[in-house]
């Protein structure tokens, strides 16, 4: 190769070596920030964004959902104080293990979980909604457009997915507390990690994964025989799907 062709290929690779360094210097610069901003929280604030991601990963665990990790970090950029991981891949698992509306409506439950986790164990809590607007999004977006359906049975849906997510929260407030607890100390858990806490608490309560198919609530939500020809259609004929 003749000189000029050495000295150009050294300049392509010393302008992508600049282009990744200064990628790393910002992700780490990010990462500083961010950690700033968790610091910089009050323990209510701390208590409730912990308690909000609790109440996600535990109703996705319960569900039987794959995901990556569950974070109280605060993203800057995103303007999140907190979030659970969980990657594409994680998404395709569970289409391949279930089936299409049956995913779709556990991950509706499972974005008002964060909220729904706040209303319950946090009672004095002056808006349990805070930070959960995208949350509402997400779950009407799944329902409206990865389920769909006529407005009836979309509003049935919402009521479904509402519902459920409340009863599951109710049903394991011991989990949400303990896995609530280990964010606050460790910041961010692997869902190995939060499968871990949230299988030592079941245990330690002697408590079982809970089940819809005795919920009088929930059989009685839309009238009668509608609302159970409406999950049969969906595939989910009174059980936690």
């Amino acid at each position: 190769m003749s000189l000029l062709g050495i000295a150009t290929s050294l300049a392509h690779r010393l302008v992508r070596l600049q282009a990744y360094v200064r990628r790393e210097l910002e992700l780490l610069r990010d990462a500083s920030r961010c950690l700033t901003a968790a610091k910089a929280r009050s323990s209510a604030e701390t208590r409730s964004t912990a308690i909000h991601e609790a109440g996600h990963a535990v109703v996705l665990i319960a569900l039987g959902l794959a995901f990556s990790a569950v974070s109280i970090v605060p993203d800057v950029r995103a303007g999140t104080n907190g979030h659970v991981s969980c990657a594409q891949d994680d998404v395709r698992a569970n289409l391949c293990m279930l089936a299409r509306e049956a995913v779709y409506l556990r991950y509706a439950m499972v974005a008002y979980a964060g909220a729904e986790a706040v209303r319950q164990l946090i009672p004095t809590h002056p808006n349990p909604d805070q930070g959960a607007s995208a949350d509402k999004q997400h779950a009407a977006e799944l329902i409206r457009h990865r389920i769909g359906g006529d407005a009836d049975s979309i509003d049935l849906l919402f009521s479904l997915a509402k519902r459920r997510c409340a009863l599951l929260v109710e049903h394991y407030q011991p989990e949400i507390r303990a896995l609530a607890g280990t964010l606050e100390a460790e910041l961010i858990l692997s869902a190995a990690a939060a499968r871990s806490v949230f299988m030592s608490s079941l245990t330690e309560r002697s408590a079982r994964l809970l089940s819809f198919e005795s919920d009088p609530t929930l059989n009685g939500l839309a009238g009668d025989e509608a609302f159970r020809v409406f999950l049969h259609r969906l595939n989910l004929p009174g059980r936690a799907n």
